[in-house]
């Protein structure tokens, strides 16, 4: 094993940290902290420069923009400021330990791929969007928090990492990309949040730890082989919310005994046939709404299971009429009232797109000066369900 060997290094002009070090501290620095202004020059210097680079601390530096060819991407040349660049780590697979700054607000495509050393992180509070296949392949990251203010897990960005045993997704996140999660063996639960609308193609697919899933009331579509795989998977939750269910949506989930769904009408699976290929349909019950049991026996693929009628449905939003928004309309903002304890807020405009995110309670203001004319909608996800309004800004 190398033995450690620390350096601290101040970069006043950024793109210059290969200067500042000899090369005998090329190959044999290991622990490395940096300060200063660094750029994209700088970050394929620690990745392909520093042989043995291990724990890197990262966290006092500014990123800046950079221009050119010298980056960590041969076909880029633009690198804006406070992003981690593309493949800024890719396959370093001795880093085992990293600390990023606050003044980071984005993760590039691939930033860590393959960094099967590394198994601490933690993502800046001030991160608003983790590049596709960011962590994918790092199979020794053992638990994660992604920030308040991500609002999409991108595609494959947690991709094979086989160690994770628990994640921790905010109500922010409104949508989960292909491949997300694929071949996270060690989770053994995970909870999505309350405003994803989409789950994407194999998006948990090999999450062979899983032993149940609900999927919440916001979400229309379940991608194909989204849970594909999730063999030691028991017990499903569907909302009414969704609307199609992608083919092979559930195959090889050899375990599953309860299947809980909640429309009335049962999603058309015409053109997913083997949604439920190799679940043993006859000793899984389908759980549905009351009265809708012979629709689902007389429907292809649902009618095979054993279906059981629920008492009641779940409700997708939570009535609570002691909580008002006011004023409504608004100007500069609004207070709400009359919550108990405290909540994640939600603002969209009327298309679902995220505007606002932020854990609010009971009396607080909320500023929406910043918007234009028009109507949106607050959604506030509690502990006992998620309250809805609708605001006026003139």
């Amino acid at each position: 094993m190398n033995a450690t060997v620390s350096k601290t290094v101040n970069v006043t002009t950024a793109g210059t940290l290969r200067t500042l070090l000899t090369t005998t501290e090329d190959t044999t620095v290991t622990n490395l902290t940096v300060t200063g202004s660094i750029d994209a020059r700088d970050f394929k210097f620690m990745r392909d420069g520093i042989t043995n680079l291990a724990v890197l601390d990262i966290s006092a530096v500014t990123i800046q923009a950079y221009t050119g060819t010298g980056g960590t991407l041969t076909s880029a040349t633009s690198y804006p400021a406070k992003k981690m660049p593309e493949r800024s780590f890719y396959n370093i697979t001795k880093l085992i330990a990293i600390s990023i700054g606050n003044s980071v607000t984005s993760i590039g495509e691939s930033a860590f791929w393959c960094c099967k050393g590394l198994t601490s992180i933690t993502i800046p509070n001030f991160v608003t969007s983790i590049g596709k296949q960011a962590f994918g392949g790092c199979s020794g990251l053992t638990s994660i928090t992604i920030p308040d203010y991500v609002t999409l897990i991108g595609d494959y960005t947690f991709f094979a990492c086989s160690g994770l045993t628990s994640v921790a997704i905010p109500n922010s996140v409104t949508s989960i990309g292909d491949g997300a999660f694929y071949g996270c063996k060690g989770l053994t639960s995970i909870t999505i949040p309350n405003f994803v609308t989409s789950i994407g193609k194999q998006a948990f697919g090999g999450c062979s730890g899983l032993t149940s899933i609900t999927i919440p009331d916001y979400v229309t579509l379940i991608g194909d082989y989204a849970f594909e795989w999730c063999s030691d998977l028991t017990s499903v939750t569907i909302p009414n919310s969704v609307t199609l269910i992608g083919d092979n949506a559930f195959s090889n989930c050899s375990k599953l005994t309860s299947l809980y769904v909640y429309a009335t009408t049962p999603v058309d699976l015409s053109l997913s046939p083997h949604v439920f290929a190799f679940v043993n349909v006859n000793a899984c019950t389908l759980y549905v709404p009351m009265g809708s049991k012979s629709f689902y026996q007389s429907t292809p693929i649902w009618g095979d299971f054993n279906i059981v009628e629920m008492v009641a449905t779940r409700l997708p939003t939570l009535v609570s009429e002691s909580v008002n928004i006011y004023p409504n309309p608004v100007t500069d903002g609004f207070q709400i009232n009359g919550m108990e304890g405290s909540g994640t807020l939600i603002l969209t405009d009327l298309s679902g797109k995220v505007l606002l995110t932020k854990q609010v309670k009971t009396n607080e203001y909320v500023s929406v000066g910043f918007l234009p004319k028009g109507i949106y909608i607050v959604k506030i996800a509690t502990e006992k369900g998620t309250i809805e309004r609708k605001v006026l800004k003139r």
